[in-house]
């Protein structure tokens, strides 16, 4: 096949000049090895592999740089150009080539190899052989480096150094800072530490009478009072549930090939804020995520109903429902919610080992597909039509005592008459007496029914309903000359059906949630079971099977399996299809939620205690949030972040006070004066000795400005999307009609996968498609254009300039006075004033056309509030 292009990758093997090859990060990796390498490998290896003596077109592909050198007709990759690259013109189809030869790959794989030739087709350097489906050799399974990786060790509760420092926190620090020849800043100013604290632990400005009067304050326990008062406010969870929707990839549609509205979403987003705002613990909270509905029976009807809606966590991912390969789809959607658990929960890539060993972490694909097997056995999808469905289920709507009682008599009464109506049917023909006692019982069973079914809506509307259906038959055998009596039963069946409209208007809908249940058997079913290795990743090529285990790096390399199972005699392999393991007892969801809760598991409480310093620092002790493996960044502070998590468990798994132990640090309460010395000893401020300045969020900016400007709508809970439950969200459905228009908080704002609100993404929104455990952030000149332009902001700095315009007293320097004081939580100095009147002045006086001088004035206010808005010191806290 000389002359062809196409490529195979068998396995990663050291290349003439990987030396040169450019360090992939951890993302690239990521990309690599789950998008891009199993996509060539299944659709390549047997053309184009690693021995010389079977390559086709002189091509071998073992390296980046034999696929830059090429085969017969030069060169197969041009980083950074996929479109000069023939590698990926011959996958598009593009010109008398076309590879593979057999059919075209399907548009996402062609554009993962794109993206990934794009962004420098940046190659891991591991020396890896690949995933084979041949048992290793007897030995250890890890060396004893990887034992011993800081990750992997029981979190163990340090000394605190000895100091003078007041908290544990700022004593670790103080260690560390004293080491290198440092010192702390001074305190920060109360308004600056003020505005600090609000937004952070509500995403929201502190109004001017709050900043007075902590101000005006003068106990010593002024900070801490205000930082109880924030953790107990509603914004507080709508602030903190927000960073956890971000790791949860939350979403009010599904995005990818079919972008239909995930309509009953915001149950769970709610079911997130609520658990916040409760200070649920922590454990308890990710055990319903993962299991709520396999936890111990509770006579709460309230955590009953939070248990449920909790498990739209593993359900609300992005799906490929238009899948032609349902095996291949549920595998790829148990695979996405394993990913989205690994990074989030534990910090660790797993899905990088569903191909292949993971090349830098101690994650054996055995391990990886015996996790796997936990979402497999799972239930996500409620239909696999043409275009598939993510799984639903009915709460139940909460009843008054005396409907389940009259519901009880009911059922009571409907038993006896089948039990009646049995032994009427076991009488013998002369038995005349019997037979009319059992009917006269019968009879005053269902006039009791009659009064029962009062209190039940749902019951009244099946009598009826049955009752219509019997006067129907009746009219249909009495005689058309007989108009009065058929006058008689239309009228009867009219009443009837007028009274099933009405009972139809008091009966309570279902209250329907996103989540997941128990698999069970059936085509593609889900029934619990072992799955087998997928070489290269292809359910097609199994290797060995995969118990239910959990990871053997933390559990040791003996474990046991944590899930009983039995022979699966039942079903036959398929032949080069796949092949269906050992039955078992459950999915294994609820062992899985509880060994990540708990206490001893290594990584669980470090990576949430790291994600919550991150948020209040601006970069966590682990800077890699999501990635605790190698190819992470190491913990700036290890005995800090391990005394922090064993705090953390140890208080039960608060997080309300573990805010509380990082906020009332002397290191968050420090100013972030430069320091020259400190800046060349530590320029990347790793020790702490100044606090960080902050860019606020997308939300944090839009919140502020709503509540600067006094139009902040905070009702709390429920919809905005208009779009009804599984239809399609189209790009002209998501624009200002999805609810973006809404002035409530945005944290209740649609978030529409393939169009998310364009003031989110200005600002750095993460792809709702994937989670996200920490935003990039950018500093671009859209974002200060935006501000200066969009309709948004102009509507509200001209409900700002009302605001001001109203406000007592009605002289301009007040006015001045008070704007600055809502945006930016001071007041100006002089000069400020004195500039901020000239530009109101010159402004007024340009708008000479206007013939109304309410109009020009409250224009020029309302451009002064688009400035202010747009400064530095509005989108940051320092």
């Amino acid at each position: 096949m000389t002359g062809r292009v196409a490529l195979a990758i068998l396995a990663i093997t050291p290349g003439l000049s990987r030396a040169a090859d450019p360090a992939p990060t951890p993302a690239a990796i990521e990309h690599f090895e789950k998008k891009v390498r199993p996509v060539l490998v299944e659709h390549c290896a047997k053309c184009h592999g690693a021995d010389p003596k079977k390559i086709k077109g002189g091509l071998s592909v073992a390296s980046r740089a034999d696929l830059i050198t090429g085969g017969d007709t030069g060169t197969a990759v041009v980083p950074g150009n996929p479109d000069k690259s023939p590698l990926v013109q011959v996958m598009r189809y593009e010109g008398e080539m076309k590879m593979p030869p057999k059919g075209k790959l399907r548009d996402a794989d062609i554009a993962a190899v794109a993206d990934w030739v794009r962004a420098g087709a940046l190659w891991p350097d591991s020396g890896g052989a690949a995933a084979s489906a041949t048992p290793k050799p007897a030995g250890p399974l890890f060396t004893d480096e990887q034992k011993q990786f800081w990750a992997f060790q029981p979190v163990k509760r340090p000394a605190v150094p000895a100091g003078t420092a007041a908290s544990a926190v700022d004593a670790f620090l103080a260690a560390k800072r004293a080491a290198a020849g440092l010192k702390m800043a001074p305190e920060a100013d109360k308004r600056t530490l003020i505005r600090r604290v609000t937004y952070d632990l509500t995403g929201l400005p502190p109004t001017p009478e709050e900043v007075d009067a902590f101000e005006k304050d003068p106990s010593p326990d002024a900070y801490k009072r205000v930082v109880d008062r924030l953790l107990d406010s509603p914004a507080y969870g709508e602030r903190w549930g927000r960073h956890w929707l971000d790791v949860a990839r939350y979403a009010d549609s599904n995005g990818l090939d079919e972008n239909t509205a995930f309509g009953n979403a915001w149950k769970y987003r709610d079911y997130v804020i609520r658990s916040f705002n409760a200070d649920k613990p922590f454990d308890a909270f990710l055990r319903e995520q993962i299991a709520g509905d396999l936890l111990p029976p509770t006579t709460d009807e309230a955590v009953r109903r939070d248990r449920l809606t909790a498990l739209g966590y593993l359900a609300i991912g992005a799906k490929l429902l238009a899948e032609p390969d349902k095996q291949k789809m549920l595998i790829d959607i148990a695979d996405e919610q394993l990913d989205t658990l690994g990074k989030g929960i534990m910090g660790l890539t797993l899905g990088c080992a569903r191909c292949h060993d993971h090349k830098f972490d101690p994650l054996p694909t055995r391990d990886y597909y015996s996790l796997l097997g936990v979402f497999t056995s799972t239930r996500t999808m409620q239909g696999l039509g043409t275009v598939a469905q993510a799984f639903e289920r009915p709460l139940g709507a909460p009843e008054k005592p005396q409907v389940a009682v009259a519901r009880k008599k009911l059922d009571d009464f409907r038993k006896s008459i089948r039990d009646l109506e049995r032994q009427a049917a076991k009488l013998a023909p002369g038995d005349a007496e019997w037979r009319t006692i059992i009917a006269t019982e019968i009879d005053r069973l269902r006039a009791e029914i009659e009064g029962a079914d009062e209190l039940v809506p749902e019951a009244r509307l099946e009598r009826l309903r049955g009752e219509v259906r019997d006067i129907e038959v009746a009219f249909g055998k009495v005689p058309e000359k007989d108009q009065a009596k058929r006058l008689e039963l239309h009228h009867r069946a009219e009443a009837r059906r007028t009274e099933i409209k009405r009972l139809e208007t008091l009966v309570v809908p279902p209250d329907i949630v996103l989540g997941v249940e128990e698999g069970s058997p059936g085509a593609y079913g889900t029934q619990p079971r072992n799955i087998f290795v997928q070489v290269r990743g292809n359910y097609v090529t199994p290797g060995e099977e995969a118990p239910a285990q959990f990871l053997r790096i933390v559990t040791g390399e003996a474990a046991s399996p944590v899930v009983a199972t039995t022979p699966n005699t039942a079903e036959k392999p398929q032949a080069n299809r796949t092949r269906f393991g050992s039955v078992r007892a459950s999915s294994g969801r609820l062992e899985l939620a509880n060994w990540l809760t708990d206490g001893k598991h290594p990584l669980t409480a470090r990576v949430f205690v790291n994600r919550v310093w991150q948020h209040h620092f601006g970069e966590g002790i682990v800077r890699t949030v999501d990635n605790f493996g190698k190819l992470g960044d190491r913990p700036t502070h290890p005995e800090l972040l391990d005394w922090l998590a064993s705090e953390f468990v140890a208080r039960g798994w608060s997080v309300k006070h573990l805010h509380r132990v990082i906020l009332l640090s002397a290191a968050y309460r420090q100013a972030g004066t430069h320091d020259a010395k400190a800046a060349l000893a530590d320029p990347d401020n790793r020790l702490l000795w100044r606090f960080p300045r902050q860019r606020l969020d997308a939300e944090a900016i839009r919140d502020g400005v709503l509540a600067a400007a006094g139009t902040l709508d905070r009702t709390t809970g429920g919809t905005l999307l208009p779009t009804k439950n599984f239809e399609y969200v189209t790009t002209d459905q998501s624009g200002n009609r999805v609810g973006y228009e809404s002035l409530r908080r945005s944290v209740y704002l649609p978030v529409v996968r393939n169009n998310v609100f364009a003031f989110f993404q200005t600002f750095d929104f993460p792809d709702p498609s994937t989670m996200s455990g920490k935003r990039v952030n950018t500093v671009v000149a859209p974002q200060a254009l935006y501000l200066l332009n969009s309709p948004f902001v102009a509507a509200q700095a001209k409900a700002f300039a009302a605001r001001l315009l109203k406000a007592e007293p009605t002289d301009d320097e007040a006015r001045v006075a008070l704007a600055y004081r809502l945006a930016l939580g001071r007041p100006p100095v002089s000069a400020e004033v004195r500039d901020a009147l000239d530009f109101v002045k010159a402004f007024e006086a340009g708008l000479t056309a206007e013939n109304d001088a309410p109009t020009r004035k409250a224009r020029a206010w309302a451009a002064l509030g688009r400035a202010v808005f747009a400064s530095n010191e509005f989108v940051y806290v320092e």
